[in-house]
């Protein structure tokens, strides 16, 4: 609850060593007036914003329906519920070009929804103003997933290169799959800037072709034949798409899957090539940086009481996290209750067994469930006693790209029963958070197939 302003908000706290860094912190005051400036009715509202504690905050409106990228876990968007998200979107987005701002990491993840259908674009953390030249040369700023190839190549980044990351997610929208999926970070950007994207029709083959030429003309290699707008870009999908009489509305993310099964869940963040990202604390719980609805809220009435979530470990004590959505932690079952927040440059989640399974069960069923998404599972020793168990893309040694970190802890009190603790983020950064919890906790942690 935000004190003065008497209502629940989300807060973006950065980590100290994100805000030592002294042209962060130039970049932040300069970044907070223009985002308090950048007014629209489908910008997510940047509500307050100050500096305390040696650390910078930012104030934004809390969204509880989900993110985009929760809904597509679940498939591909129905047409009629993809226009009306994208449309919302590019109106933000072009309201944004039209005042000189770049986003420069649009991605389902960063699209907010609401249970009524209102549609949010948030985190302009890694914007700049257009023309803008204090970025470091050679950077880049963006999610490799939607990275535009000119981007990729050392180009100046422009309004065209948030319209290709916009055409990459209407792809996803349409057919429930990236152009190019999941892969080594240096192979998704090379497919971006040398590989030609995937028919759309050869995913949903009763996708009319106008709709599959809205789509490769947002996804053009060369800026130049790319849509002015993203809204053009919707209204050609519009165009082409065909209308059935009844619309189907965002109305939360689903409890179930509808159609395909659940897809692998890391496509979230993968290869995220900014500055160091910001540790998110969200009022009222969060997932990835923002409140989630969870379905379990509209079973509570009928379902028995369920045991109290369990706290997330960290190496600055036990922290309380919020129910996370079915599916977050691979092996984990409804009968499971798993807990998470988000740190810096990772989601944390702590599963607590359900009747009659294990910590061990769990986090055995964890390891298991990630090898058969193809990742690769190794044993990691830690600087405390015990390992834990790794899984990441095959040859990513250096764990560039998304990767998982899973040990069986101890129960948070005496006598309690163990918790399986997952981090997941990319950089490596889930092997570095448990080995700075081992450090703080020595012998705590057990590696997961050791009973």
């Amino acid at each position: 609850m935000h004190v003065s302003l008497g209502r629940e908000a989300a807060i973006k706290v950065f980590h100290p060593h994100v805000w030592d860094d002294p042209a962060f912190r130039v970049r932040f005051r300069r970044e907070c007036e223009a985002l308090m400036a950048l007014e629209h009715p489908n910008v997510i509202p940047v509500l307050d914003a100050g500096e305390s504690d040696d650390t910078g905050w930012i104030v934004m409106h809390l969204a509880r329906g989900g993110t985009l990228a929760d809904r597509l876990a679940y498939g591909p968007l129905h047409d009629d519920e993809a226009l009306a998200i994208l449309r919302q979107v590019a109106s933000a987005l072009d309201a944004a070009h039209a005042e000189g701002r770049l986003h420069r990491d649009v991605k389902p993840e960063n699209v907010l929804l609401e249970p009524d259908g209102h549609v949010w674009l948030a985190d302009f953390g890694v914007a700049r103003a257009v023309g803008n030249t204090t970025t470091v040369p050679g950077q880049m700023i963006g999610t490799a997933a939607y990275m535009a190839p000119e981007v990729i190549a050392g180009g100046r980044a422009r309004p065209s290169a948030d319209l290709y990351a916009f055409a990459c997610m209407a792809f996803e929208c349409v057919t429930g799959r990236r152009p190019f999926p999941d892969g080594e970070v240096g192979t998704v950007l090379f497919a971006h800037l040398e590989r030609t994207p995937p028919r759309a029709r050869s995913l949903r083959p009763d996708l009319p072709r106008r709709a599959e030429r809205a789509l490769q003309a947002g996804l053009s290699k060369d800026p130049r034949e790319r849509p002015r707008t993203a809204t053009a870009l919707v209204d050609s999908l519009e165009a082409a798409l065909p209308r059935p009489d009844a619309t189907m509305p965002y109305t939360g993310v689903p409890s179930t899957p509808r159609g395909a099964s659940r897809r692998d869940g890391s496509r979230r963040g993968a290869g995220l090539l900014a500055l160091a990202a910001a540790s998110v604390l969200v009022v009222g719980g969060a997932v990835g940086g923002y409140a989630l609805m969870s379905s379990a809220a509209s079973e509570a009435a009928q379902a028995p009481a369920r045991p109290p979530l369990p706290t997330i470990p960290t190496a600055d004590g036990e922290v309380a996290g919020s129910e996370a959505p079915r599916g977050a932690v691979p092996g984990a079952t409804p009968a499971d209750r798993v807990a998470a927040t988000s740190l810096d440059d990772a989601s944390a989640f702590a599963v607590s067994p359900g009747t009659g399974r294990t910590a061990a069960g769990v986090a055995a069923a964890t390891v298991a469930a990630l090898e058969d998404r193809g990742l690769d599972v190794v044993e990691v020793g830690l600087e405390g006693d015990g390992t834990v168990a790794v899984a990441r893309a095959p040859g990513d040694f250096l764990q560039l790209g998304d990767t998982w970190a899973i040990a069986q802890v101890p129960g948070a009190r005496a006598g309690a029963p163990d918790r399986v603790l997952v981090f997941r983020g990319t950089n490596g950064a889930p092997a570095r958070y448990a080995d700075a919890l081992s450090a703080t906790r020595p012998a705590t942690l057990l590696a997961p197939r050791g009973g």
